[in-house]
């Protein structure tokens, strides 16, 4: 029971907060090892601790105070909450059960607005700077992105696709939808009316903007300009209103 409470204490702080940081969209270049994620964890726990523990020492300062008490009997809210000011208080309280549910609990709330601190602020000033340190080294800026990936198909913004294989002319066209984060085990994608621009490029020429190139596994996808496919469907509408070519 100590090690699952001393676990709560210090590492779900952290892997609640990277979890959240992946959600929002910053993804690690590569899958972290056991080792990472236990200084990743270690790191982000300081923060947040920092933050519950003065919402806490606050919240006892105030149950010292007979005005705050509330008139119904609640006696957890009448009791007088000891500080903590250090390792020893803090394991001391772990073994209070309404402790560890309020430390939970703003674990859970600190750790979001935390995470939405880091993605949307933080690391764009940090990737500033370091841009600025490699455009002096004379080196290529980092993308906003961490991936290749993210960069081509998280982007908020609808996509026509052609999906074929390295060497093979066969494919398959459509209107991307879905599509899997970086490390999401077994990529796999989601497309739409597929006959449909399938028979729209068979008709019209539309410039490819981007091609991306699984070098591992050969699979090349091939990202058409969308105002030109737009303006292509258009035309093949206006010429085939029931989408019969035949």
């Amino acid at each position: 029971m100590q090690e699952i409470i001393a676990l709560i204490i210090f590492t779900v702080p952290g892997l609640i907060t990277y979890f959240w940081i992946n959600l929002f969209g910053i993804t690690p270049s590569s899958k972290k090892n056991n080792g990472e994620m236990a200084v990743i964890s270690i790191l982000l726990w300081i923060p947040i601790i920092c933050i519950i523990l003065a919402i806490y020492n606050i919240l006892a300062f105030a149950s010292r105070w007979e005005a705050l008490h509330p008139s119904f009997d609640i006696p957890i809210l009448k009791k007088e909450w000891s500080y903590v000011d250090n390792l020893t208080d803090l394991m001391t309280l772990s073994g209070n059960i309404w402790f560890i549910l309020f430390y939970t609990l703003l674990t859970v709330i600190v750790s979001f607005f935390l995470a939405r601190f880091i993605s949307k602020d933080l690391y764009k000033k940090l990737i500033d700077q370091v841009n600025k340190v490699r455009t002096n080294n004379k080196i290529a800026s980092l993308g906003a992105h961490s991936t290749v990936w993210d960069s081509m198909f998280l982007n908020n913004q609808g996509q026509v696709v052609e999906l074929k294989r390295e060497g093979q002319e066969k494919s398959i066209k459509g209107f991307l939808i879905r599509v899997p984060r970086a490390h999401e085990t077994g990529h796999a994608i989601v497309l739409e009316a597929v006959e449909h621009w399938a028979n729209v490029m068979d008709y019209y020429d539309v410039e490819i903007e981007q091609t991306y190139v699984d070098l591992d596994n050969g699979v090349i996808i091939n990202v058409y300009n969308l105002n030109r496919a737009l303006e292509a469907q258009k035309k093949f509408n206006e010429r085939f209103p029931d989408g019969i070519t035949s």
